[in-house]
């Protein structure tokens, strides 16, 4: 029998590539049993996506932020005395997007302000507050504060999940 070597080489080939096969197709319905619980991970953490971005936006939402805060400043009674939002900057998976203020309030007010700011639905945090006596009609205090608030960097993310 001629070329019996190389046939035999030949099937065993064909019988360890068939083999492998056999093992990527157990594989592969092992992972198709698997496809409904990875439908409702994926769901979980699409929800989860969801709420994170209610409290870290993909967008800056500048104009609706600063519409906010001056609405909020107007009922807590507070004079706006200067508004200056800051460039943003990054910090790993996002962004801060600070807001220095100054304002002219009655001390009571001005708690009302901060508490209202503590109960939006997004991340802002206050700091650098210093406040000093002022006489403004009924205004007695003056305070400058930083207000921060964080935006979500879609690019950052897209770059962590290419490596």
């Amino acid at each position: 029998y001629p070329n019996l070597a190389q046939d035999r080489a030949e099937i065993a080939r064909l019988e360890e590539e068939y083999a492998d096969k056999e093992r990527k197709i157990v594989e592969g319905q092992a992972i198709e049993q698997r496809l409904p619980e990875f439908e409702r991970e994926i769901a979980a953490l699409e929800r989860r996506l969801g709420d994170v971005q209610q409290i870290l936006p993909t967008n800056q939402e500048t104009g609706d932020l600063l519409r906010w805060i001056k609405n909020l400043s107007d009922q807590s009674n507070l004079d706006l005395k200067s508004f200056d939002p800051g460039a943003l900057k990054p910090v790993e998976f996002y962004k801060e997007f600070p807001i220095g203020m100054q304002v002219v309030a009655r001390y009571h007010d001005l708690g009302v302000f901060l508490d209202r700011v503590s109960k939006y639905s997004r991340i802002i945090n206050v700091d650098n507050l210093r406040m000093n006596s002022v006489r403004e009609g009924d205004k007695t205090i003056g305070a400058s504060f930083t207000a921060t608030t964080f935006v979500y960097d879609e690019d950052s993310g897209a770059e962590e999940e290419v490596q």
